[in-house]
């Protein structure tokens, strides 16, 4: 997901929402970015630290996921609308 750089959000505008699915965004961005870093990689050693870093991203993308899901679930228990 694409978004304006930080110091151009209007933040009192974002919603606990919008600031998580903003930052998975940028946690599945840098992912990408040392994965991609580690396929250019001149020497195993730093492919390896550049996937442990990728794969770093990847579990602080799925936490925010987390805390997004049992945010929605709130909500939907709030409003009567929870399984």
């Amino acid at each position: 997901m694409a978004h304006p750089p930080h110091d151009k959000l209007n933040w009192n505008d974002l919603s606990l929402q919008d600031i998580l699915e903003l930052a998975i965004a940028d946690e599945v961005e840098a992912r990408e970015y040392y994965r991609l870093a580690a396929d250019h990689a001149g020497n195993a050693h730093t492919q390896r630290m550049l996937l442990g870093l990728a794969a770093m991203e990847q579990g602080h993308a799925d936490t925010l996921r987390k805390e997004l899901d049992e945010l929605q679930l709130q909500r939907d228990m709030e409003t009567g609308m929870a399984d």
